[in-house]
């Protein structure tokens, strides 16, 4: 047996490092002061088990996934790769019963979005992202996929939290954007031709990653699973410009001609001068600094990104049964499927829009606003406690004739 040896005096002990996890992982979700100065638009980070597994539990499962991917008006597509992971080909929707009788048990994914607006219990999702730009949504796209789908290395040009649901993936992640853009040459999807350098990571039920814009990622499935992907896309200045410029054109008294007037030498024959290069220019931004270009913006943005979509229909009530409805102990919420938009003009009212349709809110009414937008229930004490008691009541009335407000079942 050897001989056991005591420590010598003034000898080193031997150093042990903890485990670090790897700097992507953090703790808990950040506030929204540091994950708009830390993280957004600037680098990706996984927090462990977010999300709810009984929340999960309540959200669409894989057959009414495909169920939906039947349907004409919903987009929808199937991602098929090979073992080897450099072929994909890719199918749109809607599809036949019988497609997925004959998909085989691995390498394919199936990929549908707006499924918010089609299984609400789904938008419940989006109540843990509260800190994000909701006016900026694009949808929920959901994907099935089977072991070993893929869709490849690949980036996006929106911000996106990956939601894991049932199963287990893995997923390679890039520390920094990927200024190789090139792709390889696939007609059906657009993956990265050369991939990119990144760490990879496993992911269960309720890990959450947020990807910025253009940052690498690439998910391979491990065993069955869904993957809720949370996307919020910014339209392009020419997108931007020319629905303005189709909002100008349906108010008449918001567009006016140019005059040519107050012409000078420099304008004669072909020449367009500075002076009138100088108004011109000066109505296009007299036009985007006036009050109605943020009355369009709440419009602009609370469109659905499906054209498509219907809102809810229900029954219209009048201002006393709803408030008779209210003093029986009911309470109001803004579903999460609901797509709003505000913005606040330069006389301090707010512009509310929702799938596009704008009303017009006194800055009185702000306490209403901030419920709307925090998600919270709103209940009879909220809206007699305002000081214009009437008014909020015929608010509110026109808010939930609009579908923005609905009454709690849970009461």
């Amino acid at each position: 047996m050897p001989q056991k040896r005591g420590k010598r005096k003034g000898a080193l002990a031997l150093h042990v490092s903890p485990v670090v996890e790897p700097c992507m992982i953090l703790e808990t979700f950040p506030t929204a002061e540091e994950f708009y100065k830390t993280y957004w638009g600037k680098k990706p980070f996984i927090v462990r088990e977010y999300i709810p597994a009984a929340l999960i539990d309540d959200m669409i499962d894989g057959d009414s996934l495909a169920g939906l991917a039947l349907e004409e008006d919903i987009k929808s597509r199937i991602i098929t790769n090979n073992d080897a992971g450099n072929e994909w080909t890719c199918e749109h929707g809607p599809f036949e019963d019988d497609r997925f009788d004959d998909i085989g048990d691995k390498n394919w994914s199936l990929l549908v979005q707006n499924v918010e607006q089609y299984h609400t219990e789904t938008a419940a999702l989006l109540k843990y992202f509260q800190i994000s730009p909701r006016w900026l949504l694009d949808d929920i796209m959901i994907s099935f996929s089977a072991p070993g789908g893929s869709v490849g290395p690949h980036t996006d040009s929106y911000h996106t939290f990956l939601v894991q649901g049932t199963g287990k993936r893995t997923w390679k992640i890039s520390a920094d954007k990927i200024n190789d853009q090139r792709f390889a040459d696939n007609p059906h999807v657009k993956v990265l031709k050369h991939g990119f350098e990144g760490e990879t990571f496993e992911v269960n039920v309720g890990d959450v990653i947020y990807m910025p814009p253009f940052f690498g990622h690439e998910g391979k499935t491990i065993d069955a699973a869904m993957t809720f992907s949370v996307g919020f896309l910014g339209p392009k200045l020419s997108e931007m410009l020319g629905d303005y410029a189709q909002y100008l054109e349906e108010n008449e008294d918001l567009n006016p001609r140019y005059l040519a007037e107050s012409l000078g030498r420099q304008s004669t024959g072909f020449s367009l001068g500075q002076g009138a290069q100088d108004v011109i220019k000066g109505n296009v931004i007299a036009a985007i600094e006036s009050d109605h270009f943020a009355c369009w913006m709440a419009s602009y943005f609370s469109k659905p990104t499906h054209e498509e979509i219907d809102p809810i229909e229900e029954d219209d009530l009048t201002e006393s049964e709803l408030l008779a409805q209210l003093k029986e102990g009911e309470t109001l919420f803004r579903p999460e499927h609901i797509k709003l938009t505000i913005t606040i003009s330069k006389d301090g009212s707010f512009n509310l829009a929702v799938y596009g349709d704008t009303i017009s809110i006194p800055k009185a009414q702000a306490k209403i606003i901030e419920t709307l937008n925090a998600g919270n229930d709103l209940a009879y004490d909220d809206i007699a406690g305002l000081n214009d008691k009437d008014h909020a009541i015929t608010l509110v009335t026109a808010l939930y004739n609009r579908n923005v407000l609905v009454f709690n079942e849970d009461n």
